[in-house]
């Protein structure tokens, strides 16, 4: 078990936070949610989710759709990679996004990403790259430069494993 100091939600009430977190990766996000909310933060929060199958997978339905009702989570997006004949994953959920999670960074967003290390960090990593050159006009390498900053500002962290 390694400390991750920096893997927490914002500190100030209105920075937005958008947090992908498939599988058991959701688990410090709901964390996150129940913190903000008891503070009465009020910036938004967006959630990616995934899992293989709605049915059996969907970790913490109830409290999600709740919060969601509530406001406090103002954006939920799914993805189910078994529940249809082409795998879906959040990375395209997150490129489905684009325009609109470019606009939340773009606002000040702290991206977090919590789960597998081997494959569904690197392809979050990807798909981030590409948004910011897709939907911000950045090169190749002004989006990877992009995301050094948002991490030595703090505004983008992972917990991966």
């Amino acid at each position: 078990v390694q400390r991750s100091p920096h893997f927490r939600p914002p500190a100030r009430p209105e920075t937005p936070a958008v947090m992908v977190g498939p599988g058991t990766g959701i688990a410090p996000f709901m964390a996150f949610l129940e913190h903000r909310r008891a503070l009465g933060h009020h910036g938004g929060n967006w959630l990616f989710f995934g899992e293989q199958r709605r049915a059996t997978d969907f970790y913490y339905r109830e409290e999600l759709e709740e919060l969601h009702r509530h406001g406090t989570l103002s954006r939920l997006d799914l993805a189910f990679s078994r529940d249809q004949r082409a795998k879906v994953y959040v990375q395209d959920r997150m490129r489905e996004q684009g325009a609109q999670l470019w606009a939340w960074l773009q606002e000040g967003a702290h991206f977090y990403v919590c789960g597998d290390a081997s494959r569904m960090a690197k392809d979050v990593d990807r798909a981030l790259r590409d948004i910011a050159v897709a939907h911000g006009g950045l090169t190749e390498d002004e989006a990877a430069a992009y995301l050094k900053q948002l991490s030595a500002e703090k505004r983008y962290a992972r917990d991966v494993y």
